[in-house]
């Protein structure tokens, strides 16, 4: 089967008869390809989470169990040897040695300095299209990094109501991040990826919510929870950048992306049927580009053909002709986007070499901005995965 991909042109095309473009717009699916494949073989993977600070108070826990469970028996013990004295032993040790009876205390239980993450919703959250989540494969390790946070600062913002009153609102700021860490290593031990999702200068700032007195603020304010909440927020916005870049560069991920093409109103003096039947065709194309690739592919080239045609009879002197220089250059953008999903690529630079010579700058040009490095993109992913 093959794998069309389709890039969005920004679009802000002028028109002599602009109300005469029509647009229909297409949400596609599609499957792309990796743009640095795994060896073949490698089709399995598993996550592993980390987080150093989640083991600190894990050992601080543990041996907070142990001891909670010497002081307790230690208790026991005591009592058990002050319950097996006589009453008058007990009046006499208290008397001469000030002794009392004993008392359990036991430690203090300890309080994570950051927020912890479970492993399993973290690792839930990277899935690899096209790939079995299983032992033995490729391993993705997750480092949750300690959560960063400067000092909050206190700033007020000055009101004036009509009558020139001035009051004051209340807030606080503070800058954070968590760094999070993230490999891939293959079965043979190599890593394919290790990067940090965060520079060194990547922090956000943090604005509280307005309020008419300090003593509010402070009230409202919890520094341990605000940090607990920014990190949450931090990690899970990480963890879809994280799934979202390993999708892209190592696996045959399914994609969205919005399309348009471009047709105009029939009017009396003007027949653009057959543009409006194409750009209905080319529509529906699309919609069965997933579940029917091939009959996606014979549709897009029936309209490519329409299209065509309607370029061999463009005047592009004439502003009034039915394909004049601007509805020529709505046809080149058809066309191009045609061809990216017919993967002629070869077809789409000589379309965009034959669009940026029309010979005015309200030209299609303008609208076509990133559509030839996404075509060569698309080239490269082909190449690298034959």
């Amino acid at each position: 089967m093959k794998y069309f991909t389709l890039a969005l042109a920004t679009l802000a095309f002028v028109t002599v008869n602009a109300q005469n473009v029509q647009r229909e717009s297409v949400q596609v699916e599609y499957i792309s390809r990796p743009s640095e494949p795994l060896p073949a073989g490698v089709t399995t993977y598993n996550v592993v989470v980390n987080q150093s600070y989640r083991d600190q108070y894990e050992a601080e826990l543990a041996q907070w169990e142990i001891d909670t469970q010497l002081a307790q028996e230690t208790y026991e013990a005591e009592m058990e040897a002050y319950n097996s004295k006589g009453t008058g032993a007990k009046i006499l040790e208290r008397a001469l040695l000030d002794e009392k009876k004993p008392q359990l205390v036991l430690p203090v239980r300890p309080v994570p300095n950051e927020r912890l993450f479970e492993p399993g919703i973290i690792s839930s959250k990277v899935d690899l299209q096209g790939m079995t989540r299983t032992e033995g494969g490729a391993t993705v390790t997750i480092e949750i990094q300690y959560f960063e946070g400067s000092a909050p600062e206190d700033g007020q913002q000055e009101i004036k109501d009509k009558e020139g009153n001035v009051s004051y609102k209340y807030y606080r700021t503070m800058k954070y991040r968590q760094p999070v860490r993230y490999t891939m290593q293959l079965p043979d031990g190599s890593v394919v990826i290790d990067e940090v999702l965060t520079s060194s200068e990547d922090f956000t700032t943090h604005t509280s919510n307005k309020y008419t007195s300090k003593s509010a603020l402070n009230k409202a304010w919890n520094q341990t929870a605000v940090n607990s909440r920014l990190s949450q927020m931090s990690v899970e916005a990480g963890m879809l950048a994280i799934n979202n870049i390993l999708n892209d560069r190592f696996c045959f991920a399914k994609k969205t992306r919005p399309m348009t093409i471009y047709h105009a109103k029939t009017k009396k003096k003007v027949d653009y049927t057959d543009l409006n039947n194409a750009a209905l065709d080319m529509k529906m194309a699309m919609e069965k580009y997933i579940d029917k690739p091939e009959e996606a592919a014979e549709g897009i080239r029936a309209c490519v053909a329409v299209w065509e045609a309607a370029l061999a009879e463009a005047d592009f002197d004439n502003k009034k002709a039915r394909i004049n220089r601007k509805m020529a250059g709505l046809m080149y953008l058809n066309l191009i986007n045609a061809n990216i999903w017919l993967e002629d690529y070869d077809r789409v630079d000589v379309l965009f070499d034959e669009m940026r010579r029309l010979d005015t700058k309200k030209s299609a040009e303008g609208t076509a901005d990133g559509l030839d490095s996404f075509s060569e993109d698309q080239r490269r992913r082909k190449e690298v995965n034959s």
